[in-house]
Formats: structure tokens, sequence, C-alpha cells
């Protein structure tokens, strides 16, 4: 008996964090979508697709494809583009760097010094690497932070009201 009460608490806890897990992807997700409102890119990236890179994190690009649909930013269409290698990056408009794939941010940063995109990773600490959002995940909430300084060093205009919504922002 004490066997089978083991198993289907384990079944339990196996299901309740995929519930979880998922949950956190369609909300990294809603988040990405939305930030598309709140920053302003350069003249030169309004035109052609409005590209949005999600490294080492297909089921965030996933639900990021669901949400977007036949959606725009101005007059661009909205373009998800999952990679699973820092080599594959190019130009976009946002690259969001999943929790595995954080160690390759200089390298990110890097080929995307010069150009206007919004930078978005989710491991604590990366903001002082050059992110200039971060996601947390506090008491099964998600929450992110931001320094302005790094969106602003990459070329893009801050709405005030995103400032509001975050955790904690940064200069």
């Amino acid at each position: 008996m004490t066997k089978r009460i083991l198993q289907t608490v384990i079944v339990f806890l196996i299901i309740t964090v995929q519930h979880v897990y998922s949950q956190e992807e369609k909300y990294i997700g809603l988040f990405l979508y939305n930030f598309t409102k709140f920053f302003d890119w350069p003249e030169n990236a309004k035109t052609g697709d409005f590209v949005i890179t999600v490294l080492g994190h297909e089921s965030v690009a996933k639900e990021l494809k669901q949400i977007s649909g036949m959606k725009k930013v101005g007059s661009q269409n909205i373009v998800i583009k999952s990679i699973s290698n820092p080599s594959e990056v190019e130009r976009c408009q946002i690259m969001f760097v999943g929790f595995w794939h954080s160690r390759y941010l200089p390298q990110i940063m890097e080929k995307l010094q010069n150009e206007p995109c919004l930078i978005v990773t989710e491991k604590e600490g990366l903001l002082k690497q050059g992110a200039a959002i971060n996601f947390l995940v506090l008491e099964n909430t998600i929450k992110f932070e931001m320094k302005k300084s790094n969106a602003v060093k990459q070329g893009l205009k801050i709405d005030q009201r995103i400032m509001e919504l975050a955790m904690k922002v940064e200069d």
C-alpha cells in the first residue's frame, strides 16, 4: 500500500511541475510579446519583419508563435525564430536567452552590439552582463527586473509605463 501511495504522489508532483513549467513558458511568451508595446526601436529597425529570436527555449518560441499569430508591431509582421546555438544569432528586435544558454550572453552581446535589440534573459545577475530585462521566478510568480541604460545602449527608447511594471529598475 505504501508503494502505491508513493507512486501516486510522484505522479502528482510530476504533473504539477509540468503544469507550472508550461505556465511559466506561457507567461514569458506573453511578456515578450507585450514588450513590443513598451519600447520604441529606431527607424532602421522598423523595416522588414519584426524578429523575436529565442535561444535555447523551444517551448517559449512555440508559445510566442501562438500569441503573436498574425499580429504586427507597427507595420511589421512578427516573426519568431528559435535557435539552439549562439552562432545562429542574427539581426533581431528582441533576443531572448533561455536560462541554460545564459553562458553565451557575452557572445550574443558582441554580435548584437551595434543592433537595436532588446536583450531579455532569465538568470539572476545578467543585467550586469548587458541584458536590458531579466525574468525572475519569485513565489511561483514571474517578475522582471530591468536596467534602463542597457536598453538605451542598444538604441531603444523606453516607455515609462514598463518601469512601473518591473519589480526592480536600475539606471
